[in-house]
């Protein structure tokens, strides 16, 4: 008897790659969206499940990949241009808008068009905005104060999918917070993975808060949401909360390191102007106004109780998690530093 199938895009990221096996233990096969077909194996991230198909396509471009979703009991949408610090230029704002929003209502007309029955959407807390301390639930709409255009881009496409949603559209909404586990690519743990190697000088003042769960634990709740017997439904996914400052006390603990030195926001606005400046040239830099204003002091903390109840979901241990984690990343960096010197 053939598995039913999963169309999938985003499956070789972080969080899908993560997914897919989970999906395949539970009966289903994938069809996933790649860009090509020769995978970069990046360490932490599983292998493609057996059965997996891949589409070589471009989730911008819906020619690509509009035949392939025939046949196909559920549709996952996980991709995303997720960049946080974006380039200060109008060309950066129109590729992360025709990602985010764009190919997101294209696929999921194209998915309607197909019949797919079931439907999963990966949000952000993000775009239901800043909570002011509070905790609330999945209801919560955003204020319209963008910190991040990733941000300003998530909500309108959650958005507009609330309003097809309502509309009749069988889709289930995953808001997740922070994420992290092996094969991260985030700019959390990049900057765990440049603390560990001695490459952050300094941290930044700030109280703004998040919430982090582990990845695995985010997957148990999403294999749930293709779950016919689900429909219509937003559930959100967090964890533990924390700010930078609390991130960076656990690294130095790990490290057995002492706390880093803090410099203001308002100190590091000129050089993240000029960084901005530079960005129009094609370079990376670490520093933006972007990433700034995201350290004002605003909370993004949610409540999860939907899941919990519903689901039986649990964010499990988030902070004995990241520290395992960041344990593991501090070995790697003892490695690679062991390795080089040789």
């Amino acid at each position: 008897m053939s598995r039913p199938r999963i169309f999938v895009t985003g499956g070789t990221g972080f969080i899908g790659s993560h997914l897919l096996p989970k999906l395949y233990q539970q009966g289903y096969a994938m069809t996933v969206l790649v860009r090509s077909s020769e995978l970069k194996k990046i360490p932490g991230r599983p292998e493609l499940p057996p059965e997996t198909r891949l589409v070589i396509g471009d989730i911008r471009q819906p020619d690509s990949y509009r035949a392939a979703l025939e046949n196909h009991q559920v549709l996952i949408h996980m991709a995303a241009d997720y960049r946080v610090g974006l380039p200060a230029s109008c060309a950066a704002r129109r590729g992360m808008y025709h990602t985010n929003v764009t190919a997101t209502m294209e696929l999921f007309d194209a998915a309607q068009q197909a019949s797919i029955p079931q439907m999963v959407y990966l949000s952000t807390t993000a775009a239901l905005g800043e909570t002011d301390g509070t905790f609330p639930d999945e209801t919560h709409r955003h204020n319209g104060v963008f910190r991040s255009y990733y941000e300003e881009t998530k909500q309108i496409a959650h958005t507009l999918l609330l309003q097809r949603q309502q509309q009749g559209l069988p889709i289930n909404i995953a808001i997740p917070g922070g994420v992290f586990g092996p094969g991260d690519a985030s700019v959390l743990s990049q900057t765990i993975n440049a603390y560990f190697r001695g490459k952050i000088p300094f941290q930044i003042t700030t109280t703004s808060s998040f919430q982090l769960c582990h990845v695995e634990r985010l997957c148990h709740g999403l294999v749930q949401l293709v779950d016919s017997q689900i429909q219509g439904q937003n559930f959100l996914f967090t964890g533990k909360d924390f700010s930078m400052p609390e991130v960076f006390a656990l690294l130095a603990e790990v490290s057995q390191r002492d706390i880093l030195p803090s410099r203001s926001v308002s100190a590091l606005k000129p050089v993240a102007w000029a960084m901005d400046k530079l960005s129009f040239t094609g370079f990376t830099m670490p520093l933006s106004q972007e990433a700034l204003r995201i350290m004002d002091g605003s909370t993004y903390m949610y409540c999860s109780d939907k899941a919990i109840k519903q689901l039986n979901w649990s964010a499990g241990d988030p902070y004995q998690e990241l520290k395992l984690f960041a344990q593991a990343m501090a070995e790697q960096a003892v490695k690679d530093v062991r390795s080089a010197k040789k």
